[in-house]
């Protein structure tokens, strides 16, 4: 019954009956069906298991409506998937931003707001920092001024920014860290 609730070919009649499983597996699978008729993900999203609505928050069909109202989830782990979701609303991932428990997901999320982003960039964890600058909806203020960060990691990863200046790659191929300089050289 797992393979039937995880094919997308199975009836929308077939995943509503699978939906209701005892069988936290097969609940778990109908959750992850990109075929998931959106009133079975609805129905999925209330699950008592926070695997279940974890699923729910991965299946790249899931709409925004759902995912808003799990980013209000007691779980951590479903808030980090919504927060990392491509179709997590931006005001979703505004309030998510208040959420210290879900920072690197919402900043790197690319659909995050660039003032959210901006906001972000002043946080005092290094992830959230490589989140951002890796994020291709960065403010290239934001790179800049991140170039200048004292963790060298942080400046490292500016480097795998498809969309960075190519003013600060020259920059950065003359900063003070061995790494940072070459990432800056092969990114040529």
């Amino acid at each position: 019954m797992i393979e039937e609730a995880k094919d997308p070919e199975t009836s929308t009649e077939r995943l509503e009956e699978l939906a209701t499983s005892d069988n936290i597996q097969i609940r778990q699978a109908v959750a992850q069906n990109s075929a998931a008729p959106h009133h079975v993900l609805e129905k999925l999203s209330m699950d008592e298991s926070e695997f279940v609505r974890v699923r729910v928050t991965a299946n790249i069909a899931t709409p925004s409506s759902i995912l808003d109202r799990l980013g209000h989830d007691e779980n951590a782990f479903v808030r980090e998937f919504v927060a990392e979701h491509p179709n997590t609303s931006k005001e979703m991932l505004v309030k998510l931003s208040e959420d210290e428990s879900v920072l690197s997901w919402v900043a790197g999320n690319p659909n995050t707001p660039t003032e959210v982003l901006d906001r972000l960039s002043r946080h005092h964890d290094p992830f959230v920092l490589i989140s951002i600058v890796v994020n291709p909806a960065v403010s290239s203020e934001t790179l800049y001024r991140l170039s200048r960060h004292e963790d060298e990691n942080v400046r490292a990863a500016i480097l795998k920014n498809p969309t960075v200046p190519q003013s600060l790659v020259k920059k950065l191929q003359s900063d003070s860290s061995e790494q940072v300089r070459e990432a800056a050289l092969q990114k040529k």
